[in-house]
């Protein structure tokens, strides 16, 4: 097969550049800061009738879930750190969990992330009360059933243009989040 690749920097550019202008006509504003204690997720059943806290988004969402309690923070990890070693003998797709990259980072943020459409669902799969397949901190499986507050604040993406924000600008933005965030779990969108 014969590329042609002389308008693909050009081609690029101009993608480029219409990011460029639909990130002007965007905003991120904080939608909501809830707080959740580890209590509230230690079964589904419990977190099914507290999840509702969370108001469902209309608009693209970009997330931080931040330890209230910086001093339990190196109590935590250190739980992660032997439930990592003994996870990683498991056998994947059977009884592994597939728990978020560690970046070893001791920011009190421990994650970063954007939902379009099911945050509820996201939300389960980082307190550990979903499945084991899908990529998520699954706190509940290694905290080792301390007590401590998760503060979630959602940021609403929204086009002043009545347009679909473009999946591509969402990471964008929420790379930027995570630069400045340093979270100690999880890859920084699109890599």
């Amino acid at each position: 097969m014969n590329t042609d690749l002389r308008n693909i920097l050009s081609d690029t550019e101009d993608y480029l550049n219409k990011l460029k202008s639909d990130l002007k006509e965007v905003s991120i504003s904080l939608s909501q800061t809830i707080v959740f204690n580890s209590s509230e997720f230690r079964s589904s059943e419990i977190l099914n009738s507290k999840i509702k806290k969370i108001n469902l988004n209309k608009f693209p969402l970009i997330y931080t879930i931040e330890l209230k309690q910086q001093n339990i923070l190196p109590n935590l990890l250190n739980n992660f750190e032997e439930f990592h070693e003994q996870n990683k003998l498991k056998t994947k797709n059977k009884d592994r969990v597939n728990v978020s990259k560690y970046n070893k980072t001791n920011s009190s943020f421990l994650y970063v992330g954007s939902s379009i459409t099911d945050f509820y669902s996201r939300i389960k799969n980082h307190f550990g009360t979903r499945g084991t397949r899908v990529y998520s901190m699954h706190l509940s499986k290694w905290d080792n059933n301390i007590s401590y507050d998760l503060i979630i604040n959602t940021y609403e993406i929204k086009s002043s243009n009545k347009m679909a924000t473009e999946q591509k600008l969402i990471e964008l933005i929420e790379q930027q989040v995570w630069e400045l965030l340093q979270p100690n779990f999880g890859k920084k969108s699109g890599q």
